[in-house]
């Protein structure tokens, strides 16, 4: 059995106007080829579902109970592939993404705002998570794309560079701190908040191992918001500037390898990506290069 939506569609039809003539009307082709569909359904289904004069069509009993049947499947499909039309033209569906919590912070603020300007019956989810996080949700499928730092060669994943970005102090405007060169060891003579398990606190580990934190958090927003209130200076990616107030702080980058990183996204390799995924990278790509040290990467 090989029956197409266009064959039920024009059942339906010449059920209810009760003629081909019309029926073959209202879907634009010859009453001829109208005919034919019919008939082609009535062979697939094995029996007659129509009788017919030279004006007008009736349902024969078999046909009635196909009409009843048939009716709300028919209802089903039209909706169905309005509602994948809607995803594929942006209007209505979902995109669902993983970012690390600076870019979360800033970055990705600015250019959601925009993507809900431009495709408003979109809902978005994102989480907020380190980048290992980042990089197994993407690979376990449970979200489209990923926003995180680069990885190394993972062969099941496509990671797209869009621009770097490195660790810098913030402190309060006049700090003494922000005199000087900036060294890891000049960063011993003061309290130090550091964000718990980020890239910040890998870098100290690496770079000073002997220098503890004086206050460890989870959020970037209190991390900032202590070192307003002179607890103490903390150490961000300056991706995460976009967020701030910096008003009455500064900021200043810290030396070393270890602490710059790329940002890029990534998704599974050889993933068909949906049209909003798409739309999303490409807002994504035209949001740097950024304000707060972040250089773009060349295509």
């Amino acid at each position: 059995m090989n029956i197409k939506y266009r064959q039920l569609q024009a059942f339906v039809l010449a059920a209810r106007l009760g003629s081909f003539a019309k029926a073959a009307a209202e879907l634009h082709i010859t009453q001829s080829s109208f005919s034919v569909l019919i008939r082609q359904l009535e062979e697939d289904v094995g029996i007659a579902l129509f009788e017919r004069t030279t004006r007008s069509c009736r349902l024969t009993s078999p046909g009635q109970f196909f009409y009843r049947d048939v009716t709300p499947i028919l209802k089903d499909l039209k909706e169905a592939y309005g509602r994948i039309s809607d995803v594929g033209s942006g209007v209505a569906g979902q995109l669902q993404l993983s970012a690390l919590p600076s870019l979360a912070f800033g970055l990705l603020t600015e250019v959601l705002a925009t993507f809900r300007l431009r495709y408003p019956g979109m809902r978005v989810f994102m989480r907020e998570e380190l980048n290992v996080a980042v990089i197994d949700a993407v690979k376990r499928g449970e979200v489209e794309l990923g926003i995180g730092s680069e990885l190394s060669g993972d062969p099941e994943l496509e990671f797209k560079p869009l621009f770097r970005d490195h660790l810098v102090v913030v402190a309060p405007v006049g700090h003494e701190i922000l005199a000087e060169p900036l060294t890891w060891r000049r960063l011993e003579s003061y309290p130090l908040i550091m964000l718990a398990h980020g890239s910040a606190d890998r870098a100290l580990r690496l770079n000073r191992p002997e220098l503890v934190p004086t206050i460890e958090v989870a959020y970037m927003g209190t991390a900032v918001s202590m070192v307003r209130s002179g607890l103490g200076l903390t150490i961000i990616p300056s991706s995460g500037l976009k967020g701030v107030n910096m008003s009455d702080l500064r900021s200043v980058a810290l030396p070393g390898r270890s602490c710059r990183r790329t940002i890029g996204v990534l998704h599974r390799k050889r993933a068909t990506l949906s049209p909003m995924a798409l739309a999303f990278i490409d807002l994504l790509s035209q949001a740097a290069p950024l304000d707060g040290g972040i250089r773009r990467l060349a295509a």
